[in-house]
């Protein structure tokens, strides 16, 4: 029991580190750099538990090794659990080149039955990645158990004692990614709440400092264009376009600096999605895409319906001109426990981590002709309802938009 505990401390400690490194930005979030260090991590703790194990059981159900094998999968991915397998080779082979074709038979298929589960696990709740992760250390150990024959020596320590031992180590992993995780996105908010207060101040001002002047000459020039003819009359005209043009930025500055809700009202979820539908509909003509939308059932939020359809066709708007001719852009939106996700995909070129980075912020836009505006406007406006907005992107295959917004009960 004592040499199990030790081993469950031997997967801790590696896991903290890797919790202090994430929350001091040593190693940046979401990045290829992040998910290779999740391996390693995962890997010193496999190197760990097997250099020290018990000595209650044989080579394969004696130590964790399966825990950070299957916590890479699961929280970093193919790639570290890819790091973390490699790791496992090497030093089971280093140590003994008998049993290392049953060893690496059950980790493989410890890392099969993770894979499965890999795809979308990050967009589950919390609860139920805690679930998973519980479950496949369940399994394994099962597998572990079973593959490797127990002798004699084993009756030591039933098999219920070691699996119990294993789960309470899977939970304690877990719980600290999950953590680790949660922390990380509390950052990220503080940060970007910090980011749009002092930009809705700075917009405010400029906004009510340019539009008082800009207005008077506006003015001005059209009346000077009503009286002009020839070349006056088409360079005053192009002048007040250009004019229009910069009040469009300017209210997009207001709408940014003041998204609060002024008629808020209980919405349909699938009435606002055939309005949005509409208005996109000349842009998705336009750039040939086809506009799909899709509401499993029955959900309504309350929120000002023009403030609210603003940010979504802004965000619709960009899936549709980041898509390829005859490409489609989804409108989904489903109920995940008391609020309503709504996720816009294309099948775009995708974006790199420092450009999701950088979305919602002033004057940024992967567009030649963008300002970066409109989206900002969306994340403020959806900010202000109690949303939030988090993008997943990848390169060569599109991205996709997830809003998260309170459900309310049908009026």
């Amino acid at each position: 029991m004592k040499d199990l505990l030790l081993d469950v401390l031997s997967i801790l400690f590696p896991i903290l580190f890797y919790q202090f490194a994430s929350l001091t930005k040593w190693i940046p979030t979401g990045s290829w750099k992040d998910r290779i260090g999740l391996g390693v991590v995962c890997g010193i703790a496999i190197i760990s538990t097997m250099l020290f194990p018990d000595t209650i059981s044989d080579d394969i159900s004696g130590d964790l090794r399966n825990i950070p094998l299957i916590l890479s999968v699961l929280y970093g991915g193919y790639m570290s659990g890819i790091v973390s397998f490699l790791c496992l080779l090497l030093v089971r082979g280093w140590m003994d080149v008998e049993g290392l074709m049953l060893a690496i038979f059950t980790a493989v298929t410890v890392l099969a039955l993770s894979s499965l589960f890999r795809p979308r696990f990050a967009n589950r709740l919390p609860a139920w990645r805690f679930i998973i992760a519980i479950s496949l250390s369940s399994v394994s150990s099962v597998i572990s158990w079973y593959i490797s024959s127990p002798q004699d020596s084993l009756l030591e320590m039933t098999f219920i004692q070691i699996a119990l031992i294993h789960l309470a180590a899977m939970c304690m992993a877990a719980f600290l990614i999950e953590v680790t995780l949660q922390t990380k996105r509390l950052q990220e908010q503080v940060m970007s709440s910090e980011k749009m207060n002092l930009a809705s101040q700075l917009a405010s001002s400029v906004a009510h400092e340019i539009g008082t002047p800009l207005t008077v000459v506006k003015g001005f020039l059209q009346l000077a264009a009503g009286s002009s003819e020839g070349k006056h009359k088409m360079y005053l005209e192009t002048s007040l376009a250009e004019l229009g043009r910069a009040e469009y930025v300017i209210n997009d500055f207001l709408n940014y600096a003041k998204p609060q809700l002024e008629k808020p009202d209980t919405l349909s979820v699938a009435d606002l999605f055939e309005q949005i539908q509409h208005s996109v509909s000349s842009l998705a003509c336009l750039h040939q895409v086809e506009v799909v939308i899709e509401v499993t059932e029955k959900l309504w939020i309350q929120a000002d319906p023009f403030k609210v359809r603003q940010a979504l066709v802004n965000i619709l708007k960009n899936s549709i001109e980041a898509s390829i001719a005859g490409g489609k852009v989804s409108l989904r939106a489903c109920r995940e426990s008391d609020r309503v996700h709504i996720q816009v995909s294309d099948a775009g070129e995708g974006m790199t981590t420092e450009q999701l980075t950088r979305l919602g912020t002033p004057f940024y836009s992967t567009k030649n002709n963008g300002t970066g505006l409109g989206l900002m406007v969306a994340f403020r406006i959806i900010q202000a309802i109690g949303g939030h907005v988090e993008y997943t992107s990848k390169q060569g295959k599109g991205t996709d938009a997830i809003i998260s917004l309170p459900m309310v009960r049908e009026p």
